[in-house]
């Protein structure tokens, strides 16, 4: 349990009051946020890289090579206690959003936060009710067509034949997640800068800084005039960035900022002029 100290609960209200006088809040969530929920990391203790090795940077050109072999193996290993991919799955599955993903929701509703740059694929920020979202390593639930970039939910779609096939161009249908070696679909990577140099306000929630393009956007923001609030229990390489640190875990911090936003001052939330 977070103890609320007279540090913590000042630095609450600051960043309380920056948001409020904010026109345009964006939130980069990391996987921090995910944690919370019980899904492990890629990195760090207990990462699903540090057990298993991190993946080739060659995995989208290993797509490429054979998509059907990489179909085959996908469905092999989802049932493959040991491996990561089932591991993964399973524990994604079992994911259930924590009360920081519902304080986003609640800050989006209310007009303090106007959107999510997500880097988790875990589609926890859909189901807790976020709306105006970007993925931008994409979704493991979905599935996206290489040729026409069409996305859609995995669930219900028929694999009657591997690989499968896009029903509105014919291209080659891949998982939603950004592999190794894969660029970020330009339309998103465009979506997210034009959300950094939009914003007035950034929060970093739960996230390490240490994979790009994510990472430059705090800086891209902060190089605009943007205010930058970190939300992690731990030091990051975008700490010294930041103007306010609130140190804790999302789950507890995002909560308690949504009190001092709902019940502080007198300022109207959301598009403020």
């Amino acid at each position: 349990m977070l103890k609320l100290t007279e540090e913590l609960s000042d630095s609450l209200d600051q960043a309380a009051a920056l948001i409020r006088l904010s026109k345009h809040v964006v939130a980069l969530a990391g996987a921090g946020l995910s944690v919370e929920s019980g899904i492990p990391p890629f990195r760090g203790p207990g990462g699903l890289w540090t057990k298993y090795g991190e993946p080739t940077n060659l995995s989208y050109k290993e797509f490429l090579r054979d998509p059907q072999e990489w179909w085959e193996a996908r469905f092999r290993n989802e049932d493959r206690p040991g491996d990561p991919t089932y591991e993964l799955k399973v524990a994604v599955d079992q994911a259930k959003p924590n009360p920081g993903h519902y304080a986003m929701v609640e800050m989006e509703q209310q007009g303090f936060l106007q959107y999510v740059v997500t880097q988790n694929v875990d589609n926890l920020h859909r189901v807790a009710g976020s709306q105006n979202m970007l993925e931008i390593h994409g979704n493991r639930t979905w599935l996206r067509c290489l040729d026409c970039a069409d996305r859609q939910p995995r669930d219900g779609y028929h694999f009657d034949s591997l690989p499968p096939r896009c029903t509105k161009c014919g291209g080659i249908i891949k998982m939603d997640t950004v592999m190794f070696g894969e660029p970020i679909p330009a339309e998103v990577l465009l979506a997210c800068r034009q959300q950094a140099e939009t914003c007035d306000c950034m929060l970093l929630v739960g996230t390490s800084g240490t994979v790009n393009p994510a990472a430059r956007l705090p800086i891209v923001a902060k190089e605009l005039g943007a205010t930058l609030i970190e939300i992690n229990p731990d030091e990051t390489s975008l700490t010294p960035w930041c103007d306010i640190v609130l140190n804790g875990p999302s789950g507890e911090i995002l909560p308690l900022l949504l009190n001092r936003l709902q019940n502080g001052g007198d300022a109207e939330p959301g598009n403020r002029a």
